[in-house]
């Protein structure tokens, strides 16, 4: 069971974008399943965006930083990874001007003083640059793959899932191009890459039958009640060549971009999710970004997609994911108590009512971080409890019950008063 990654993202120097870092250092732990919570516009896309760039710099810049020199490669990526090849937006635009930004990513046991990879950006001249050493970690990069093309790593160490998911319900089957247009963000791109690369797995599954991995089932057992279906591709008559989707009870398939927008949102993470195990090792992706789980999901569905990451991370993989879900955090949070269920001999508690230990998260695995209005970013994880705060989330909640009771109260008076008028 993995723990912690010795992973640390700081942003500091300048205020980027919502994040306040001009005075003090925003620093952020990563932990195997790291969750950013806030509002809209907050900032938690942009350092999952960043943290992504990071880890997997080498490959992103073997396929979309050209033959260029550091300077220009980087930022093709990191502005790429936001809006694609678009020319006239700048990650500089959220600068105040004449700031610097650092973003530092951090790896290794020693965080205090290891420094692998910081990037600066400037607001006056928009350049994006890699800093010492890892500048010369980009720059002998650029000059191997220019003097033996063969060098480029060719797998994807991490993978960003992003939040437009029904975008590829709409167009794998009618324009499936579509997917892989420049102007999309990196991440949609590669997304799509990993899409087609998940769809050829799991239809060689359908045609030699009955050999899935067993994570696959287990993938499968949790999300089909919650879906209420199941998606095929279809290889004979007029729907081949099609992904479909199977509706609960029945074997009347409908095309993909028939189902409900919560199986389109949905099963593009969940095909991915199975077949990284019909992935050889080395191609398979550690790292794993998803924006926002929950969308367009009914609650329950929520939860099941929520098991699905748990069980992720107990298999290795780190997950790091935004929400503004409450019911994300319930169900992280009854993972976490669950961990602590044991018998006598220190055995995993076994009941059906509760998750089953391979879906149970120890506390050590997860950090949960809040981006507050004001730019600053804070843990919510009580690390003695083992329990994310539900209090940000659930403070609409508490508005909505303030304004509900205040509304019947007025009705009460004004309706006192009337009986009074008429009395």
């Amino acid at each position: 069971m993995a723990m912690s990654t010795g992973e640390l993202l700081r942003v500091e120097g300048g205020d980027l974008g919502p994040l306040q870092a001009g005075r003090e250092a925003l620093e952020l732990h990563i932990r195997p399943l790291t969750v950013f919570i806030g509002e809209q516009g907050t900032g938690k896309s942009l350092l999952s965006q960043l943290l992504y760039f990071f880890r997997d710099a080498e490959y992103l810049l073997a396929r979309y930083g050209g033959q260029s020199d550091p300077d220009t490669a980087v930022r093709a990526v990191v502005e790429g990874i936001r809006s694609g090849d678009s020319t006239n937006r700048a990650l500089a635009s959220f600068l105040k001007p004449g700031e610097v930004a650092r973003i530092s990513y951090i790896q290794g046991a020693a965080l205090a003083s290891e420094r692998r990879r910081v990037i600066s950006i400037r607001q006056k001249n928009r350049k994006i640059s890699p800093l010492k050493p890892f500048n010369q970690e980009v720059e002998d990069w650029l000059r191997a793959w220019f003097a033996d093309p063969s060098q480029r790593p060719q797998f994807a160490q991490a993978l960003f899932i992003p939040a437009e998911r029904s975008f590829f319900s709409r167009f794998v089957n009618t324009d499936p191009g579509m997917l892989g247009h420049k102007v999309l963000p990196l991440t949609m791109r590669e997304f799509s890459r990993a899409l087609t690369e998940a769809g050829r797995i799991f239809q060689e599954w359908q045609r030699v039958g009955g050999t899935m991995p067993s994570q696959v089932r287990v993938i499968e057992g949790i999300v089909e009640p919650a879906l209420r279906g199941k998606v095929r591709y279809s290889q004979l008559g007029r729907f081949a060549g099609r992904w479909q989707w199977i509706p609960e009870g029945t074997e009347q398939p409908i095309e993909i971009e028939m189902a409900s927008s919560g199986q389109m949102e949905a099963w593009p993470l969940v095909l991915v999710a199975q077949t990284l195990w019909g992935l050889p090792e080395p191609a398979r992706p550690v790292y794993l970004h998803l924006e926002e789980p929950e969308t367009h999901l009914h609650p329950a569905a929520q939860r099941a997609l929520v098991k699905i990451l748990a069980y992720l991370v107990n298999q290795g993989f780190h997950v790091t994911l935004t929400t503004h879900s409450l019911t994300v955090l319930y169900v992280l949070n009854n993972l976490m108590l669950a961990s602590e269920l044991k018998t006598g001999d220190n055995q995993p508690f076994l009941k059906p009512e509760v998750p089953a230990p391979e879906l149970r998260l120890a506390p050590a695995q997860v950090e949960a971080y809040f981006f507050a209005r004001d730019g600053r970013v804070r843990s919510l994880l009580d690390r003695e409890e083992g329990f994310i705060s539900e209090a940000e989330l659930g403070r609409v909640g508490e508005e909505l019950s303030y304004e509900m009771n205040l509304i019947g109260a007025l009705r009460w008076q004004l309706q006192q008063a009337a009986d009074n008028a008429g009395g």
